[in-house]
């Protein structure tokens, strides 16, 4: 299922009118993808980037036009007699790099077209320029030799835009055998965890239960809305800032802050600027 395909079974199950996903998941993936509904859908575009957890295999010896075990092979040279040493510095190589270059098969944008869309449609692999990146953790936790290749499941924290397929590719390119991404699961987005998430089916069965507890602000612990400065209005300036109008605020500068009202509910984004607070997004209830 594709990111867009969850949103639309979840808008569906809590028969939301808006929602939006933060960051794309590829089809092939499992793991958590943090969902907007409502009203929550116009702060997507003020959230910092987030670094993502994920825990992946790579599997070394085959290349595949994807990057992954799901494309169609390129070449498959077999991973036989590769030495333990000789693994873990490529791979500690390719984590130490500061840019990489986004797959062919991916949602990243070239003019306007998507690298997926460009193949599916016009049967041709868009060249990207790489993008500066950084592997934050890496941790080996399995190896074991699979017929003629090496698989190797991994975790690592990396920061936004790092592709774990690129990963993959570059580790297999530096020992010369090929290699590409097997399973993936992300594990860690925006705050959000594992144990924060409900698949589908338990969602569905939490809805026909009336039990909506799940739905969040996301400002508990390292959460969302945790990630962004906000400031407390009163009722007067509440007044004025919900009808648009800048309001003063003891913040000299800010890019954007949460504004809230005192009884603690969220009342909008705003840019502070010059010690007022300027409307950027306002909700009424």
């Amino acid at each position: 299922m594709s990111s867009a395909g969850a949103l639309r079974v979840v808008k569906g199950i809590l028969s939301a009118d808006k929602a939006g996903f933060l960051g794309t998941l590829d089809v092939a993936a499992m793991g958590v993808l943090p969902i907007a509904l409502g009203s929550a859908t116009k702060l997507i575009s003020f959230l910092p980037l987030s670094e993502k957890e994920y825990v992946g295999e790579l599997v070394l010896g085959v290349t595949t036009i994807t990057d992954d075990m799901d494309g169609e092979v390129v070449e498959r040279k077999g991973a036989e007699g590769l030495d333990d040493e000789c693994i873990n510095r490529a791979i500690g190589v390719v984590a130490a790099q500061t840019e990489q270059v986004p797959p062919h098969v991916s949602a990243k944008q070239q003019d306007g077209v998507r690298g997926y869309k460009a193949m599916r449609g016009q049967g041709r692999l868009i060249d990207f320029a790489p993008v500066p990146v950084a592997v934050r953790r890496l941790t080996v936790l399995q190896e074991r030799q699979d017929a003629d290749l090496r698989r190797i499941v991994f975790r690592m924290t990396v920061t936004p835009g790092f592709y774990v397929r690129g990963f993959c590719r570059d580790v297999g390119a530096v020992l010369g055998c090929g290699a590409c991404m097997g399973r993936l699961l992300r594990t860690g987005a925006h705050g959000f965890g594992v144990r924060d998430a409900l698949s589908l089916s338990a969602l569905r069965r939490r809805v026909q239960g009336g039990d909506l507890s799940f739905l969040t602000w996301g400002e508990k612990e390292a959460g969302l809305l945790a990630t962004v400065s906000h400031i407390a209005l009163g009722d007067v300036q509440w007044q004025a800032f919900g009808h648009g109008l800048p309001v003063e605020c003891e913040m000299t500068e800010a890019a954007t802050v949460l504004v809230k009202r005192l009884d603690g509910r969220l009342g909008g984004v705003a840019a502070i600027r010059a010690g007022k607070a300027w409307p950027l997004k306002v909700f009424i209830e």
